[in-house]
């Protein structure tokens, strides 16, 4: 065995790193990773916790309460009023409540970041 391979599975840096740093390095993931999603109360009462941290940013993901279809997409009128264009080629990701849903950036002309439609659409 060579000798850095010796001093490597003896040395004590080793094994504080595997004791102490693996495990805060790994709840520290945990934590932002947890603190990017958020859940969505809906007026009814309900809510909405699993909106990926990839699409929905700063709270800005909605359930659809209306959806009128259009020759080339969709306007999609969010519970609190907001309705929106969605492009009928917009990819869609999969609902995992069966409902539609839309997330999109505040402003003057807000930008859609994601769409989640029920399996049967």
């Amino acid at each position: 065995m060579s000798r850095m391979a010796c001093r490597l599975r003896s040395s004590p840096y080793r094994s504080i790193f595997a004791i102490v740093l693996l495990p805060v390095l790994a709840a520290c993931i945990a934590a932002v990773s947890a603190a990017r999603a958020h859940v969505h109360h809906s007026p009814d009462g309900s809510s909405v916790s699993w909106y990926p941290g990839d699409c929905c940013h700063d709270r800005d993901c909605h359930p659809v309460s209306r959806i009128r279809t259009l020759s080339d997409g969709f306007l999609m009128t969010t519970e609190e009023g907001t309705t929106l264009f969605v492009n009928a080629t917009r990819w869609r990701r999969p609902s995992q409540d069966s409902r539609w849903h839309v997330c999109f950036g505040a402003g003057q002309e807000p930008v859609v970041h994601c769409v989640f439609a029920p399996p049967d659409a």
